[in-house]
């Protein structure tokens, strides 16, 4: 590689215990309410950070609420806009108030052979229902038809609509897109039977759930417009996906060194021209090389020059920052 060099701007650092581990779970950066959102688990709590819209800060606010089962690994915890906290595990989905009690619980049937499968929750960008994914029902043969998504009435639980799934025993994760559009991007990951990109829409008439264009990875980063780039689980392509246009797909050969490959799992826009990414020699590095992409071709425009060497991993925010962190410390960037 040998693109220009961007110096990369400290803007701040906070001390977040958690951080490390939490960016591996699929909860650990969410997109909601037009906000980027950190949840962190350490020593039997659940924080819930805002990232602030001032670039002197990461987080804005941040709320801690008890965990009630530091021992599951299947939780998936989501925001709400009253301030409450949605967690999905493989049996329930219950809704926790600010002071700790218990809103509401919805029980689900587990996925019994299934120990990888993980549900997901958000509440829908209207703030009207809390959508869910949990196992579906068996079938006369003792199989099930898919998985299913539920709309559940914020206030009460209530189930209002219900959706089979085309994915099943899968781990799911949802985000909203920064533009507050009705949809919600909905991934299941099935390992090898495959992955699942969807869009979910909350209407009277019920649940609407389509495929999210071409999109078939799990790890994606959303933009305005519905833009949906992706990248390949074994990070040798980039795909950018936008319904009505033609994808855009990078080859790492065609933009890397030799038997380089992007890494970190969480390609997305530092702003609306620009994408963020990171490149490595293998899969597992715990080091990266951090590329500005255009944001229509893909094509990379520079390389990002830190005072010291950056992880294998950057959470872009849309507003030109972007988050790195360096065991428990979180670190808010710009370009100078």
């Amino acid at each position: 590689m040998n693109y220009p060099r961007v110096p990369a701007r400290l803007l701040t650092r906070e001390f977040l215990p958690g951080i490390t581990d939490a960016l591996e779970n699929t909860d650990g950066w969410l997109l909601r309410d037009g906000a980027h959102w950190l949840v962190t688990r350490h020593e039997g709590t659940i924080a819930v950070g805002r990232i602030g819209t001032d670039p002197s800060q990461v987080l804005a606010d941040r709320t801690t609420w008890t965990n009630p089962a530091p021992n599951d690994p299947s939780q998936y915890c989501s925001p709400l806009p009253d301030g409450a906290l949605a967690i999905s595990s493989r049996e329930a989905v219950t809704i926790y108030e600010t002071g700790g009690t218990i809103r509401w619980e919805h029980r689900h049937r587990d996925w019994q052979h299934s120990p990888e499968a993980a549900g997901a929750c958000t509440a829908d960008p209207a703030g009207q229902v809390l959508l869910a994914t949990m196992a579906g029902p068996l079938g006369p043969d003792g199989l099930s038809a898919g998985d299913i998504c539920r709309a559940l009435e914020l206030a009460t639980g209530e189930v209002l609509a219900e959706h089979v799934l085309p994915s099943f025993s899968a781990t799911y994760a949802f985000q909203q897109f920064p533009d507050a559009r009705p949809q919600v991007l909905l991934t299941a990951s099935m390992g090898q039977d495959g992955t699942h990109c969807l869009l979910v829409t909350y209407t009277a008439d019920g649940l609407d759930v389509r495929a999210a264009g071409t999109a078939e990875e799990p790890h994606v980063g959303l933009g305005t417009d519905g833009v949906l780039v992706s990248q390949d689980v074994g990070g040798g392509y980039l795909c950018r996906t936008r319904d009505g246009a033609d994808d855009v797909i990078i080859e790492a050969g065609d933009a890397l060194s030799e038997d380089w490959v992007f890494v970190g799992y969480t390609p997305g826009f530092v702003d609306d021209k620009r994408i963020l990414v990171v490149a490595a020699e293998e899969q597992w590095a715990e080091q990266g090389t951090h590329l500005l992409l255009d944001a229509r071709t893909l094509r990379p425009i520079a390389e990002l020059d830190y005072p010291q060497a950056p992880g294998a991993r950057a959470v872009p925010l849309g507003d030109g920052t972007w988050l790195t962190h360096d065991q428990e410390t979180v670190q808010r960037w710009t370009t100078a």
